[in-house]
């Protein structure tokens, strides 16, 4: 799915923006990046960036800090909080601040993970081609991604099995329908 956009990447670990950069340019976007956390508040043009993207160890004030400087130069901007240094889930949460309408507009009305753990529930406002991908971080922190679903679901609620039971570490859920992206963070 390609978008368009500018997208500032920050955060402390640089292998992780190099990466995560890589896949959003193969994506169709322009990207720049930055690891001097101090430098972004008074050097960025937030004129010339449509999302930023904040890593998990920018934190606190120092995040808020950073958001209201870009803010003021750009009142549209729109920030993702990266979920997990997951390169796959963190352009799938760029891709839905960049084109994905407003929440009562989403075909994907929710989803998440039932409470046994073997499968996830997933509600659609009108049918479309979906696919539903798992990204775990592990409490080692290694990534893992199951493919759940690929193909036509019908509107209405639907159950579709996981491989197996994922309990450990934190999860998220990838859902893609008709060109739309959504993420969700599952207990």
């Amino acid at each position: 799915m390609a978008t368009t956009g500018r997208v500032l990447l920050i955060g402390k670990r640089a292998r992780v923006l190099n990466r995560l950069a890589e896949a959003l340019r193969r994506e169709g976007l322009q990207v720049s990046q930055e690891t001097d956390v101090d430098r972004v508040s008074n050097h960025v043009d937030a004129s010339l960036v449509d999302v930023v993207a904040l890593g998990r160890a920018v934190t606190g004030a120092r995040r808020e800090s950073i958001v209201n400087a870009l803010r003021a130069r750009n009142p549209s901007l729109r920030v993702v909080e990266g979920l997990a240094p997951i390169t796959p889930l963190l352009v799938a949460q760029i891709q839905e601040a960049l084109s994905t309408p407003a929440r009562e507009s989403r075909i994907v009305s929710a989803a998440g993970i039932e409470p046994g753990d073997r499968r996830v529930m997933l509600t659609l406002r009108k049918a479309a081609d979906v696919t539903v991908d798992l990204h775990r971080l592990d409490p080692l922190y290694r990534a893992h991604e199951e493919r759940v679903h690929s193909g036509p679901l019908d509107s209405g609620r639907h159950i579709l099995r996981t491989k197996g039971r994922v309990i450990a570490g934190e999860r998220f859920l990838v859902v893609r329908a008709d060109g739309q992206t959504t993420v969700h963070a599952v207990a």
